[in-house]
């Protein structure tokens, strides 16, 4: 449930959440704002008394979340999208929804009946995008898994926004189509990472040793992903 608040000279707005387990006020501040967790029977005046109290500290989380808050992505014609770990260019042409966008010579070209029409762009452009993502994980999930020996079920994508990848005991794998972004060696780390996992489901050096049969150099493709994480989930 969302509340509003003045603090200061300023009015915020948060989320209130009851837990009858709680037995204490706790505060949660990140990029989709503030959030307020209170014993269950907790009257108003009692939580609202210490967001008063610590507004100072609140008004200060909130500013500096806001300052190194993404800016929201807008879909339109010259924007730069990455695309195997390169740019390129977004453009809009009148044309038959029917037509699926094509990339070439670095300049994705969507044909739309109503080219104003941000919100359906963005659609076709995520689209293509998962479908170029799909095509691609499963030739590098076959040809790697074949390398190790292992057997995958099943290959579907992800929209996670914390994981490029899973894999269950069962061998389902999943991938985040973000991934897709990245230069083709950073996706072959991420899909060696979960094909290891159908033969040493941890972290143990044993693991890693796995992995390094793929990508000797994964700790160099490890940390390239982590330093361009924000910038693959901008959309």
């Amino acid at each position: 449930m969302r509340h509003h608040l003045t603090l200061g000279n300023e009015a915020i707005s948060y989320v209130l959440r009851r837990s009858p387990r709680r037995r204490s006020i706790g505060l949660k501040i990140d990029p989709a704002g503030l959030t307020v967790s209170v014993p269950a029977r907790l009257p108003q005046h009692e939580w609202e008394r210490i967001l008063t109290q610590k507004s100072t500290w609140i008004l200060t989380r909130l500013n500096e979340m806001r300052a190194h808050a993404t800016p929201p992505f807008i879909w339109q014609a010259g924007q730069m999208l990455p695309f195997f770990g390169r740019p390129i260019e977004l453009a809009v042409e009148h044309g038959s929804a029917r037509a699926h966008p094509v990339l070439a010579e670095g300049m994705l070209r969507v044909h739309m009946p109503d080219p104003h029409n941000t919100e359906a762009l963005g659609t076709r452009v995520l689209q293509w995008y998962r479908r170029e993502a799909l095509a691609f994980f499963q030739n590098r999930v076959t040809v790697y898994a074949r390398q190790l020996g292992v057997e995958v079920t099943r290959l579907s994508l992800s929209n996670a926004r914390t994981r490029w990848g899973s894999c269950t005991s069962t061998g389902a794998i999943r991938l985040n189509w973000r991934l897709i972004k990245a230069p083709p060696p950073v996706i072959d780390y991420v899909v060696a990472h979960e094909l290891a996992h159908r033969i040493e489901l941890n972290h143990s050096p044993a693991f890693w040793q796995t992995v390094s049969q793929i990508c000797p150099d994964y700790p160099e493709l490890r940390a390239y992903l982590k330093t361009h994480s924000t910038h693959y989930h901008q959309f």
